[in-house]
């Protein structure tokens, strides 16, 4: 909520590496890593129904020690086998070029222009 306020531009990071970047507006109304969906999922909303809490599985990997491929694999919902071998480099989105999403399964969703499952 203070993020909200305070920034016009929001970059959220996921084990030392960048996994989202965009207008803060956009970036908390619709994130697209699953990261950032699963942070923004926690945020209390006073005056407002909750969201469906995204629960992320297993502990988080040693920073001293990440996972092959995609740091984020071991906990995402949404990882495929490329995702454990490739290490997907951030990307803006094709219809939201101020944003950039660093998502194997973005990717293959059309560079963002389609909404990962809930």
């Amino acid at each position: 909520s203070v993020v909200r306020h305070l920034a016009h531009r929001t970059a959220v990071m996921y084990l030392g590496r960048l996994v989202e970047i965009g207008p803060t507006a956009a970036v908390i109304d619709t994130p697209r890593h699953p990261y950032t969906r699963a942070l923004i999922s926690a945020v209390p909303r006073l005056g407002a129904a909750p969201r469906q809490r995204m629960i992320l599985p297993g502990d988080v990997p040693s920073p001293a020690h990440p996972p092959a491929g995609c740091r984020f694999h071991p906990r995402c919902p949404f990882a495929q086998p490329t995702c454990h071998q490739t290490d997907p480099a951030l990307e803006p989105l094709e219809k939201e070029p101020a944003r950039c999403v660093a998502c194997l399964r973005v990717a293959e969703l059309g560079r963002g222009t389609d909404k990962l499952p809930a």
